[in-house]
């Protein structure tokens, strides 16, 4: 009789899903709707909440499945799917309050595939990628949807991301097609990478390209976000490529007025001063070029020997083949440089 009595009973907590003061939640069925009472009411949810809060009460190593089951066999309609997701949200911090990484970490897994509507769409996968600088993510989710649908924005993360990877011809590929969307102005970064690129690989021609764009676009402007010293230098380097360029074509006065440009960004540059010294030589201007090598001379940097080399030869075909006087035109020069 006595055992009769306890199988009842046990099967009355199975079926009603209580909880034995002391032992463990045993796993609940959703609670189910008396006829005529629709599946979305307030009254089923109440009934559900309740349901869930006793779970929540288990054990943390019970209450991952019970949750799990429960929320399976949850109707598709019932009010309670709503705010399932923060249950199983907070069985993730409890993991991880409790130093179970490895079972947070995989919950977390688990819930992309129990709540579909947590999972970041493509263009937010790639966004999240690029933020956290997964190059090599972004690379392969971004040619996939570039080549559906081609993007300025895809085409710059492309860009950049090969630049990171160090793939240089990827990156010029996707440097062009991004400046191409974007312009010189909003494109600033990807036209100093293609211009530096192509210097570094010695084409002249296409650095100058965009080194010219570059001028053009900003003349004395620095770019929003630039470094003033910085743009500086890429100015210089700017104006001294297309005045060795100049320089070899033999345009000796667009050499020298290009030199005297990338003085402005590099004011303490001998070699400018040793080229403007030569055009001004080749051209027959004696006075200017003594004047650019004296220059060069008193910098005192690797041009500067050459250049007082040239100062003196010139210097003394004037002047009786003596060096009289010269200390004064170098001190002039010093004074110019330090005014």
């Amino acid at each position: 009789m006595q055992a009769a009595m306890n199988r009842t009973f046990i099967l009355m907590i199975l079926t009603a899903g209580l909880c034995i003061p002391g032992g463990p939640v045993l796993a609940q069925e959703p609670f189910e709707a008396p006829e005529g009472i629709p599946v979305e009411s307030d009254y089923l949810y109440r009934k559900h909440y309740a349901q869930v809060q006793k779970i929540m009460g288990a054990p943390l190593d019970q209450r991952e499945s019970q949750l799990e089951n429960f929320h399976r066999k949850l109707h598709a309609r019932a009010k309670m799917r709503a705010v399932m997701v923060s249950f199983f949200g907070q069985i993730v911090k409890d993991y991880e309050a409790a130093g179970k990484r490895a079972e947070a970490k995989a919950l977390n897994a688990k819930m992309m595939d129990l709540f579909p509507q947590l999972k970041p769409t493509p263009e937010q996968e790639l966004g999240q990628a690029y933020q956290a600088k997964n190059y090599a993510q972004v690379i392969q989710l971004g040619e996939k949807m570039y080549a559906r649908k081609p993007d300025s924005t895809l085409a710059a993360m492309l860009a950049d991301s090969y630049i990171a990877t160090q793939n240089g011809p990827k990156a010029l590929e996707y440097s062009q097609k991004a400046l191409a969307a974007l312009g010189t102005k909003e494109g600033v970064y990807f036209a100093v990478w293609l211009a530096e690129y192509y210097r570094s690989q010695q084409d002249v021609n296409n650095a100058l390209k965009y080194y010219d764009q570059l001028i053009q676009t900003f003349a004395d402007q620095v770019p929003a976000g630039w470094d003033a010293q910085r743009w500086s230098q890429i100015l210089g380097t700017a104006y001294g490529l297309n005045a060795s360029n100049a320089y070899l074509r033999e345009d000796h006065q667009a050499a020298i007025q290009q030199f005297y440009e990338s003085l402005k960004y590099s004011p303490k540059n001998e070699q400018a001063y040793l080229f403007i010294g030569l055009a001004h030589w080749k051209e027959q201007e004696m006075v200017e070029a003594m004047g650019a090598f004296a220059m060069a001379s008193v910098l005192d940097r690797p041009g500067s020997p050459k250049a007082r080399g040239y100062l003196e030869q010139i210097y003394k075909s004037r002047n009786s083949d003596s060096l009289d006087g010269i200390e004064d035109l170098l001190d002039r020069a010093r004074q110019a440089l330090n005014p």
